[in-house]
């Protein structure tokens, strides 16, 4: 073969093999194409570089993106992640098994879990909880997990909506970044959805770049590979910090770069929102001093630079409130609910109703909390009057808890935890004074009411179960006393559910009043508050959902114990066919309407209320009969009322002014049988020259009759408030 035949058959053999090459590249580039399309068919969120990175919930933890990547940094020991679900978007169990994540986690947790609603298990619980292991040193790694494999077996049906903790529990060191994560058919399919995954920055990307004690607005194109964060993070002396925290003055400083103002706003505690477009070194400095500047410069420069319209949007900062701080610090009756929205129901209306249904208190223990709904939701409690605890696991580091929204006025402090046992006490009361020497506030802690069991008062709610006993007929006197010697509040707080169903009949809990008693007379004595959470819905068969007259008998009888705080659990339904005050989308239901009845009657007589002091209790009538009216240490001897004329059970109130001597007050409550009802009918001899009665918020001047009795009519489950001079 001569040179030149041997080029071309040289050349027909190299065309067919890169025609081979080709063809093989192209094959490759189907397959590629085709897994997308396979998993694009799969329930699964792209988070970095992706638009599901907007949809995410945080719970107990701040989540930002820095050049397109999704971060999140703890704030508790409870971190989650919940992706709002439509009722359209649930999925088959069957067809979709494998749970997959792309995770970079530096933590020293080893296990994180996610937890699932389906047709038959309604809410989230540890029914349905699935753990994985992880590993957090800081690489990006894959964890995927076959739930069909899990102890629980709860994996069939259709899954309805997810909640993901990505470490658990968390530690606030921890840094959790998210790439991707989905549901699919097998783990080739999860796999592959992984590794599509692009976890590079995109530096054209506005980022905000956040610390404990700012948040910095970086533009797109300022940063490159390479920068480094300390550039643009605020830096402030410890001498600056105490300062500020000590009274308050962080208006009074501006944000600096290299000694000149950059365009910011600083809060009362020093929390900072600036712009930062170049590197440099930041700094928070008085208004009156920036460094390196000549008194004529001083002159000229010392205007802060306001942060511009679009970013204070952006941050969410501003602060614009009807009410002043002393309109939520005031003495009242406080009326609260335990929060618990729901994440996909969220909106504005929420609050608006929730007000006019007459509170002005907010237990924000769920989604509400949240690092994207924290700002709406104090926003909006500020426009209607409503302090609001936050559940965001701040407290833990009570030297920065609350620093970034502590302007808002509406915000009284943050939740704890909901039904410790005595062991926990030291725990508790540990935090809770630290909580208060760093902000200032009371935090909020629930205590178990007294039918708890003797395992549940020493080691806390979830103790149900631990063969444990105490014979002791004074332990739940004890577990409050307890609370009050070792927990700085200046309030107790309980849970009481007395309104039941036996055999088809309305069944009140026989030992309520005296449940009342106990706490109310420690409260009392250690000179605390008494608050009580009331029944405020049917949750399980045996429990009851309260019509208007049991609602007004329920906050009656904790008023005629001195209550300063009626909060319902829960204000919104738990799962979506046992609706409470507001059903699962929101919508009021028939119990809303007899709930805002009777707390805008308490509303109103709430200020002659807390013009007196609660001195105790006593019974009329109590029996067997009426087992729940049965109480010790009844108060003995109120002058006031001489004589009491009433063939019917009822229950008084004690009252004392605080401010003018000789001026008492008293409740008295219809105490018979709730399905009875029944009216009843108490004639009181009463010493005193001008008697008012309170009924349903309006004063009504009350004069004896020609024998000298006062009479007072009381329909079913009606309580009065009395005052005489």
């Amino acid at each position: 073969m001569n040179l030149k035949n041997f080029k071309k058959f040289s050349f027909s053999i190299l065309s067919i093999f890169l025609c081979l090459v080709f063809c093989g590249m192209c094959k490759t580039e189907i397959l590629a194409e085709q897994t997308p399309a396979e998993t694009s068919k799969a329930p699964h969120w792209i988070l970095n570089h992706g638009s599901a990175a907007k949809q995410v919930l945080v719970g107990q933890g701040d989540l930002f993106l820095t050049l397109g990547l999704l971060q999140i940094k703890p704030t508790g020991t409870d971190t989650t992640i919940t992706i709002p679900m439509a009722s359209k978007d649930a999925f088959s169990a069957e067809k979709f098994p494998f749970f997959a994540m792309r995770y970079r986690m530096t933590t020293p947790i080893k296990t994180a879990g996610i937890f699932f609603t389906t047709d038959t298990l309604k809410s989230l619980s540890d029914q349905s909880y699935s753990p994985f292991p992880i590993i957090g040193d800081g690489q990006w790694r894959h964890a995927i997990l076959d739930l069909r494999t899990c102890a629980h077996g709860e994996w069939k049906g259709m899954i309805h909506s997810f909640r993901l903790d990505p470490t658990n529990p968390s530690t606030p060191d921890s840094k959790l970044e998210i790439s991707r994560l989905g549901f699919f058919h097998s783990a080739e399919s999860a796999e592959n959805f992984l590794r599509q995954a692009n976890d590079m920055p995109d530096y054209s990307m506005d980022t905000i770049l956040q610390g404990q004690t700012f948040r910095c607005f970086i533009p797109g194109n300022t940063l490159s590979e390479g920068w480094k964060d300390e550039d643009f993070r605020l830096k402030v002396s410890e001498e600056i910090l105490q300062k500020i925290r000590r009274e308050r003055c962080g208006a009074q400083f501006t944000v600096c770069r290299d000694g000149e103002p950059v365009p910011c706003r600083v809060n009362q505690c020093g929390f900072a929102w600036y712009l930062a477009e170049k590197p440099g070194i930041y700094s928070l400095e008085p208004i009156d001093k920036i460094p390196n500047a000549s008194n004529h410069e001083k002159k000229a420069s010392l205007k802060p630079l306001p942060l511009p319209q679009k970013l204070t949007e952006t941050f969410k900062c501003s602060v614009s409130s009807p009410f002043k701080p002393e309109y939520f610090t005031r003495e009242r009756i406080r009326i609260g609910g335990w929060g618990l929205t729901h994440a996909s129901e969220w909106n504005k209306k929420f609050l608006k109703n929730y007000a006019d249904c007459g509170f002005d208190l907010l237990i924000a223990t769920g989604s509400e909390s949240s690092t994207a709904l924290r700002s709406s939701l104090l926003h909006e409690c500020d426009k209607y009057g409503i302090e609001v605890y936050v559940n965001d696991g701040g407290w833990i580091k009570p030297e920065t808890a609350g620093l970034e929204y502590f302007d808002h006025p509406s915000f009284c402090g943050h939740y704890l935890t909901d039904e410790p046992g005595t062991d926990a006490y030291p725990h508790w009361g540990k935090a809770a004074d630290d909580y208060l020497k760093h902000t200032g506030k009371i935090p909020f802690i629930n205590l178990l009411p007294m039918y708890a069991n003797a395992a549940q008062l020493k080691f806390g709610a979830g103790a149900a179960a631990i063969e444990y006993y105490d014979s002791d007929p004074n332990l739940y006197r004890k577990y409050c006393e307890k609370y009050c010697d070792q927990v700085p509040t200046d309030y107790i707080c309980t849970d009481i559910y007395p309104l039941n169903w036996r055999n088809g009949t309305r069944f009140t809990y026989p030992e309520y009043v005296e449940s009342i008693n106990i706490i109310a007379s420690v409260a009392r004595e250690r000179n605390k508050e008494f608050w009580c959470c009331i029944q405020t819905f049917g949750w399980i068969p045996s429990k009851r959902t309260p019509n208007a007259a049991e609602f007004r008998w329920q906050c009656w009888s904790l008023l005629s114990f001195g209550c300063r705080g009626i909060l319902c659990w829960v204000y919104p339904a738990l799962k979506p066919e046992i609706p409470s005050l507001v059903d699962w989308n929101n919508e009021k239901t028939p119990a809303w309407y007899d709930a805002r009845t009777v707390f805008q009657e308490i509303r109103k007589v709430s200020d002659v209320f807390c013009a007196y002091r609660n001195l105790g209790a006593f019974t009329h009538n109590a029996s067997k009969e009426v087992p729940y009216l049965q109480m010790t240490n009844e108060y003995q001897n109120f002058q006031t009322i001489q004589e009491i004329q009433s063939s019917d059970p009822l229950l008084i109130g004690c009252f004392e002014s605080k401010e003018a001597s000789g001026k008492t007050a008293f409740s008295i409550v219809n105490m018979t049988e709730l399905h009875a009802a029944q009216t009843a009918v108490a004639k009181l001899r009463i010493r005193g020259k001008k008697i008012t009665a309170w009924y349903r918020g309006i004063p009504k001047t009350v004069t004896p009759d020609e024998n000298g009795f006062c009479v007072f009519p009381l329909e079913t489950g009606e309580g009065i408030f009395v005052t005489v001079e």
